[in-house]
């Protein structure tokens, strides 16, 4: 079954870039900003004792002097624009969203900050509003800041996750995607937070191939087995991998540490053993008890059972191949290869491809490429794997074992 991936809320890492940018680069209140005839004494000194507590990191405190600050009546709009730009910094830093809303907003208003200040204070308020829930708004910020030319990418990916979460995928997909291709383009690594919002945004839509095809770089740039498991998950509700390619898919889930459950053991072991891979049969049932999976509770008896008829299995001698015979070969060598005898079963392989005469070539290339992988030729499998040809289910598996291949 699909597991899907969870998009319902930014990274906290990509959040503490974003406040920490907004904290930062906040306008800080400095001696030098209180020129006597523009800021009178009743409203310079509680914005003096106020940068001070910030720099403390007494925030809270540093609210209660801005407030003291703010509560003089009568102040000009240079005063009003300082007590905003420290009251906005020290409530970004004390967790006080809703002032730091109001106060930052009061600022662009204003129009008087220089256009960069004011496109942070714009990436506050979508971030702030993004933290509260409030989404609508955080698009409405996050707009404003691309409108306004900044090219912060951890904004966009904030933009796309608002516009997400506030119901609208293609609105979020059409910001995103550009800058995805861009980076596959140049050779560089999306960000992840980018990928698995892009993948979310093609299953809200139903778009499969997208999400598959997000899923994908997922695993080549950020390789985890969990990432694998969905791929992998998806590969198998597939009908083109039923039949012939299934014990395949399970050989890939069982190289990226996806076979984890009974019937995951359980469904291997038997195909290998219908397929006539009894040494591989008996080495997979005998990682499900290794690992715990097997061998428990009500399966305990079925297990056992499963082992023997395994390990019968890979008593059975191998009939020798015809060396005329190219698929025979073929399938004897990868056979050795799946028992351990690496170098024989490549070499096997190799004759039966070069004699020819085979149902499906791009099959025994994949399986090559298999039995190099198996045997820590990872180059070689790589070629091997480059080698299969088309569009099919063998050139859909011989591309994730290449992406495997680089992050096993």
């Amino acid at each position: 079954m699909s597991r899907g991936l969870s998009s319902g809320r930014l990274s906290s890492a990509l959040l503490r870039a974003l406040f920490l940018a907004i904290g930062v680069s906040a306008v800080l209140v400095s001696k030098s900003a209180f020129p006597a005839e523009t800021l009178r004494p009743e409203i310079a000194k509680p914005l003096q004792t106020a940068r001070a507590l910030y720099q403390a990191q007494r925030y809270k405190d540093a609210l209660a002097s801005v407030a003291q600050a703010e509560a003089v009546p009568g102040k000009s709009q240079y005063e009003s624009d300082l007590v905003a730009q420290m009251g906005g910094a020290a409530a970004v830093a004390a967790g006080d969203f809703t002032v730091a809303a109001r106060d930052y907003a009061f600022l662009i208003q204003s129009g008087r900050q220089p256009a960069a200040e004011q496109q942070k204070m714009m990436a506050a308020l979508a971030s702030l509003a993004y933290q509260q829930g409030n989404y609508a708004q955080a698009v409405q910020w996050g707009q404003r800041y691309q409108s306004a030319g900044a090219g912060d990418p951890h904004m966009k990916t904030l933009l796309a996750q608002s516009y997400y979460m506030a119901g609208n995928a293609g609105a979020a997909e059409k910001l995103l995607r550009p800058a995805v291709d861009a980076e596959l383009r140049a050779g560089r690594a999306p960000d992840a937070d980018a990928l698995k919002l892009l993948a979310s945004c093609y299953q809200k839509q139903n778009d499969n191939a997208g999400y598959t095809a997000m899923l994908e770089q997922l695993v080549k740039y950020y390789p985890t087995p969990a990432y694998w498991g969905e791929l992998l998950d998806r590969l198998q509700a597939d009908p083109k991998f039923a039949g012939r390619f299934e014990l395949d898919v399970y050989r890939l889930k069982r190289a990226t540490n996806n076979l984890g459950s009974v019937s995951d053991y359980v469904q291997m072991t038997q195909l290998a053993i219908l397929a006539g891979y009894g040494a591989e049969a008996l080495s997979v049932v005998n990682q499900g008890f290794n690992s715990g999976v097997l061998g428990k509770g009500a399966d305990v008896g079925r297990g056992e059972r499963l082992r023997n008829l395994a390990a019968k299995a890979a008593a059975q001698p191998q009939p020798a191949a015809a060396s005329g015979n190219g698929a025979a070969l073929v399938e004897t060598g990868f056979n050795e290869a799946l028992s351990g005898k690496s170098q024989q079963g490549i070499a096997l392989i190799e004759t039966g491809l070069a004699k020819g005469g085979l149902t499906d070539p791009n099959e025994a290339r994949l399986h090559l490429g298999i039995a190099y992988y198996l045997a820590g030729q990872k180059g070689k499998a790589l070629n091997a794997f480059d080698s299969v040809a088309g569009d099919g289910a063998a050139a859909t598996l011989a591309r994730l074992w290449k992406l495997a291949s680089r992050s096993t």
